[in-house]
């Protein structure tokens, strides 16, 4: 979901835009350098010592709250006094079906050898317990920062996006903590800092009270720290995510997955990480199966004179154009299986069709001439007899398949971020040629496209617009409404250096406006290696949620923060069903604690924890 770009070439942290090119060339100190292992330089060892305050090996709880030590990043060079080095207890609170996610961290002014954490079975109310075996252990892994800026110049740069707090380093490169790398231990070199990341699941069927049970941090064969461990578990329960009210549209691409695993695009072993992409996915109550009906939906004219995807790797279509130079026709088989797997897997039932408008870029068509089996790139005029042909044939085609399969209902004509007089050219025409999309066009843009879209995810700069008033006529009518960040704004968002707060407070901004959910693109539009080379054009962490694992998708720590925002949405909705529709004063003042302060660099990260103990109160009492 790009913008539009201004005319000057530049840079993006290392990613050189030139004009007159038709690629984009990578530069930059960040490739082949493996932050996780690199020695500090002398300096660097000096100003970590001294906010250690010893060279001595030492633990401790970010924010100095167990509860809310998950919502700030850990630098991996730490530069001002370390906070939470005297927390003794570990404390948290929960609800029955949830996820809940806390950080300690560990350094040494020596290398560390095989730093891991055991979490020990916690017992509770009658002997009831909760496994410890449970709880994930995962590690914070430090990828490369870049810098500077290109021709996307609306997009957030890291000073306005970070309080460097979350960036550290010796610019060789500076490095930020994001992804959750799976292993049973990590190696730590000295003066450097290691967050452990626990992410505890409480069962469904757990009883309410408190547990109990210890936490140990181990590093070169024996425990560093022992710390008691504290969950009350509230009377309350999230739904299963299947089950969820929150509407998450999460733009997802297939192609990425084939290039990072090293498989081959659309055979058995991409359909198979595919399935585990969707079951994380859908682990968010992921609503939506974001499919493509043409090549490179994502096409963009760029004002230094390419065009070429904003993607580093291109979409491909799922649905096979041909023309036999009468007659367009078309194989639905690949999109088919794209929608049963992806159902399989828990997502959905909306389906997504992207796209009947270029982005950013001239109209065309990419279709097989069956008498000659080439591809053909044929540029079009938007309303012009050739379009016309085309999607004239293509919608009564689709219509007629999707009701073969059961899914018309389901299914969403998108675009992202037409402007509504291009908008208005569509909704005629199908209106025209295949009516029973009438209801069914789903926009990611301004606000001016809201009376042409059954589903409108508004951007930032509109979301006042979005009144609740408005929100409420429309649901009403059957419509969905949520909104989306991109590479802006500066705050709130879920770039790589972004407060880690701001991704969970953002279901919450959804809850204290009434609206529906919330929209990002892109999950997973790498580049080649998202650990080493991070950006493609945009803003770092604005093409990705998620990271490429040995056998599936490797978390982070926006996206669980993502996730753990949404469980909250859950609970302001269960106690909105509970008072009848309407918002408690109680409720109100929580929803305005958490939201209070968008920006993450100055945000009292206690607000969260604040709210969501008002909520639960609420629900219990």
């Amino acid at each position: 979901m790009a913008r539009t770009s201004s005319a000057v070439a530049g840079f993006v942290a290392g990613v050189v835009v030139a004009a007159g090119t038709t690629a984009i060339a990578v530069t930059g100190t960040t490739t082949g350098t493996d932050p996780n292992s690199k020695a500090t330089t002398t300096w660097l060892t000096v100003k970590v010592a001294d906010a250690m305050g010893t060279r001595d090996t030492i633990t401790w709880v970010p924010t100095g709250s167990f509860a809310g030590s998950a919502e700030e990043r850990v630098p991996r060079y730490p530069m001002t006094p370390i906070q939470g080095k005297d927390t003794k207890e570990l404390k948290l609170s929960a609800v029955r079906n949830e996820q809940v996610s806390a950080q300690l961290a560990i350094a040494s002014g020596k290398n560390l050898d095989d730093v891991s954490a055991v979490v020990g079975d916690l017992t509770g109310p009658g002997g009831a317990k909760l496994s410890g075996a449970g709880t994930q252990v995962r590690f914070v892994k430090y990828v490369p920062v870049q810098r500077s800026k290109s021709e996307v110049d609306w997009s957030a740069t890291i000073d306005q996006v970070s309080s460097g707090k979350e960036v550290s380093g010796d610019r060789n490169p500076d490095v930020v903590g994001d992804p959750l790398e799976e292993k049973s231990s990590v190696d730590v070199p000295a003066y450097a800092a290691q967050p452990l990341w626990f992410t505890f699941h409480i069962p469904k069927t757990a009883k309410p009270g408190t547990y109990t049970g210890t936490v140990k941090v181990n590093a070169d064969g024996r425990t560093q720290s022992t710390y008691p461990l504290t969950i009350e578990v509230a009377d309350a329960s999230v739904p299963d995510p299947k089950d969820y009210n929150f509407f998450l549209d999460v733009w997802a691409q297939p192609e990425t997955i084939a290039k990072n695993h090293g498989v081959k695009l659309w055979s058995d072993e991409h359909w198979k990480l595919i399935d585990k992409y969707n079951r994380d996915l859908a682990s968010r109550g992921q609503k939506v199966i974001n499919t493509t009906i043409v090549d490179n939906p994502w096409h963009h004219q760029w004002s230094l004179g390419t065009r070429e995807s904003q993607t580093a790797t291109p979409y491909t279509s799922m649905v096979g154009w041909n023309w036999d130079g009468k007659t367009f026709s078309f194989d639905f088989s690949r999109w088919d299986k794209y929608v049963q797997t992806a159902r399989r897997a828990g997502l959905g039932p909306d389906i997504g069709a992207f796209s009947m408008l270029a982005f950013q870029d001239q109209e065309h068509l990419t279709y097989t001439d069956t008498s000659t089996g080439k591809t053909v790139y044929e540029n079009v005029d938007l309303g012009g007899d050739r379009w016309r042909q085309a999607w004239g044939t293509f919608l009564p085609a689709f219509e007629k398949h999707l009701k073969a399969k059961g899914w018309l209902n389901d299914t969403y004509l998108s675009f992202d971020e037409r402007p509504i007089d291009t908008m208005t050219v569509v909704k005629n025409f199908v209106h025209e040629v295949a009516p029973a999309f009438d209801d069914r066009i789903s926009v990611a843009g301004s606000i001016n496209t809201e009376g042409v879209a059954s589903n409108l995810s508004v951007d930032w700069g509109g979301i006042d617009a979005m009144t609740k008033e408005k929100v409420a006529e429309r649901r009403k009518a059957g419509k969905i409404t949520t909104f989306y960040v991109y590479g802006s704004p500066a705050h709130p968002n879920t770039l790589s250096y972004s407060p880690a707060v701001e991704s969970r407070m953002l279901p919450w901004i959804s809850a204290q406006r009434d609206l529906d959910g919330f929209l990002r693109w892109s999950y997973n539009s790498w580049t080649s290696d998202p650990f080493k080379q991070p950006v493609h054009i945009f803003t770092q962490g604005d093409e990705y949620l998620v990271y490429p694992g040995k056998d599936g998708p490797m978390s982070s720590i926006r996206w669980e923060q993502l996730k753990e925002g949404i469980e909250d949405y859950e609970l302001i909705a269960e106690l909105r069903k509970k008072d009848g529709g309407t918002d408690s004063d109680a409720l109100t003042e929580a929803l305005t604690t958490a939201t209070r302060n968008l920006d993450g660099r100055t945000k009292d990260v206690g607000d969260i924890e604040t709210a969501r103990a008002a909520v639960v109160k609420g629900l219990t009492s």
